[in-house]
């Protein structure tokens, strides 16, 4: 394949993100900088810094980071443009910076990624190239982006006007216009990394779509890892918040601390943290539950090695989570919940590593027979390598994107 120009849109992008479909889109371009191709990513920093008030920092408009160039928007409206953007589900100021990229680039792969802080206006074709969009949420169909319907379960029927309300959230009317309808008809394939959000994607998309399920990858973990001085315990990796699973998985861990032998380790940051921490000690589960925070990634890949399995509770229908795929390329295990795209991770192990999201009985159940259904550190190595290696994913990607 010949050299081609790559321009990629995304919310956020690495070191400034809050979740793995920035480290995704990060992972695609250093790749392709690497087959001799060129790559532009346009990422929202007015978002980080709504999601990260404290930071400050500001971005040249034109960076470069492992021979990716890098252009952060910041709109001279600063968070109010993020405001309108919900409301009105584009932003001209984002849609006259990418104009003005597209011309002075002339991109022959436009990949948009999560385009929440962006807005559907930039779905629109502006010339003669391919255009992509990869679902790493449900964005396109559903407002919350988490197809939960009022924050609770599971939508299985849609009402949006009243979840919106019920979610404190102004409804954004813009979903049923024409004009969002004609943006979405203007990509060419729509990538899902689960069959899970094919499906949910084929059935409720207001255009019909192309829809190709590319599970996500990882690239390989490093060559040496060393001892996390951890041993005999669960590990969980995520943001701490409530549709993660992760109030459900402390619970599991309290009612039954007498039958589950090894302890759970907490890995992340988030806005449940001074609250986990609070019912650790309340609960007196200081010997049971270890709260470390954010770690480095040496110590993430020292913490996934040495884990029993990693637990991925989630009580949202996640799509092709990262961090389950590189618990995998370590040979660790991943037990879960039934949610979205998850169980189609853990059946290529053992579909007995799936729990009730939000069961606690389910949970205690995989826990504490987890020894029964553990599986050798060479299957689980091979289920990664055969199902999320990068050049698996390349090589789908390649033929979407065609050969010049």
């Amino acid at each position: 394949m010949d050299s081609d120009v790559f321009l990629m849109t995304s919310s956020y992008y690495p070191p400034y993100h809050v979740g793995g479909d920035a480290v995704h889109v990060k992972y695609l371009s250093e790749e392709l900088v690497k087959l001799g191709h060129e790559v532009h990513v346009m990422f929202s920093l007015d978002g980080y810094r709504y999601k990260s008030p404290d930071f400050k920092k500001s971005l040249k408009e034109k960076e470069e980071s492992n021979g990716v160039f890098l252009y952060p928007l910041t709109s001279p409206l600063g968070k109010s443009d993020l405001y309108l953007t919900y409301l009105f589900g584009k932003s001209s100021y984002v849609k006259k910076r990418f104009g003005e990229l597209f011309g002075k680039i002339k991109p022959d792969v436009v990949h948009h990624h999560n385009i929440f802080f962006l807005g559907y206006d930039i779905l629109k074709k502006q010339g003669n190239y391919i255009n992509l969009y990869t679902a790493h949420d449900y964005w396109l169909i559903c407002q919350r982006s988490d197809l939960m319907k009022y924050g609770r379960s599971l939508c299985r029927q849609k009402n949006c006007f009243s979840c919106a309300l019920l979610s404190k959230r102004l409804p954004q009317i813009w979903r049923d216009s024409g004009d969002f309808r004609d943006a979405i008809e203007d990509i060419d394939t729509i990538i899902a990394p689960s069959n899970f959000m094919k499906q949910i994607l084929s059935d409720r998309l207001p255009v019909k779509a192309n829809i190709v399920n590319i599970p996500n990858f990882v690239p390989p973990p490093p060559a040496k890892i060393k001892g996390s001085g951890y041993s005999d315990y669960f590990l969980y990796a995520g943001v701490l918040e409530r549709h993660k699973g992760i109030c459900s998985l402390l619970r599991a861990f309290k009612k039954y601390r007498n039958r589950i032998d090894a302890k759970l380790i907490i890995v992340g940051k988030g806005t449940l943290k001074d609250k986990i921490n609070e019912y650790i000690s309340k609960n007196k589960l200081e010997n049971k539950v270890i709260l470390l925070g954010w770690v480095s990634d040496e110590m993430l890949w020292a913490l996934y090695k040495d884990a029993l399995a990693l637990v991925v509770p989630s009580i949202w229908p996640e799509n092709c989570p990262l961090v389950a795929l590189e618990a995998i390329s370590v040979g660790t295990p991943v037990v879960g919940s039934d949610q979205g795209g998850i169980p189609e991770i853990l059946e290529k192990v053992d579909h007995k590593l799936a729990f009730r999201a939000g069961d606690l009985e389910d949970i205690r159940r995989v826990l504490v027979e987890y020894d029964k259904i553990r599986h050798p550190v060479e299957k689980v190595k091979g289920i990664y390598e055969k199902w999320y290696l990068l050049e698996g994913y390349l090589s789908k990607y390649i033929k979407l994107v065609g050969v010049r």
